[in-house]
């Protein structure tokens, strides 16, 4: 024969259990060169279907500079594992983030074995995620 124990709590020592480790839980949020990532996929996505002729287009009809859309559509020319990584980044708020400055550097390559190299060298830790 096999005996089995079961504890059962009541429901208002759960909900203070539960409010607990909710209140001790970080809470995390995207990191901003993921949304910025994020935006260029979507931007891109609105040219592809005829929204906009053009990237200066789009800068207009949108209130950025050309340059600006430049920065941000170049990030689609980033490594597709690093894209995937990056859009998963999350950090809780007031942490140190990768920057989009730094995620140029990677860009200087256009070889995304090169650009898996600089990202790796530049994110040692890989404490982000």
């Amino acid at each position: 024969m096999i005996e089995v124990t079961v504890a059962f709590e009541s429901k208002s020592r759960a909900r203070s259990r539960v409010r607990a480790e909710a209140a001790t839980a970080v809470r995390r949020y995207p990191a901003r060169i993921a949304r910025q990532l994020a935006l260029a996929h979507a931007l891109q996505r609105r040219v592809e279907q005829g929204e906009f002729r053009d990237y200066a287009d789009m800068s207009r009809a949108l209130g950025f500079t050309r340059a600006r859309i430049t920065q941000l559509m170049d990030l689609l020319l980033l490594d597709p594992s690093i894209q995937a990584e990056i859009l998963h980044l999350e950090f809780p708020a007031g942490a140190p983030q990768p920057t989009e400055r730094a995620l140029r550097r990677v860009l200087r390559s256009p070889v995304w074995a090169e650009q898996r190299r600089t990202w790796t060298s530049a994110t040692p830790s890989r404490s982000y995620s």
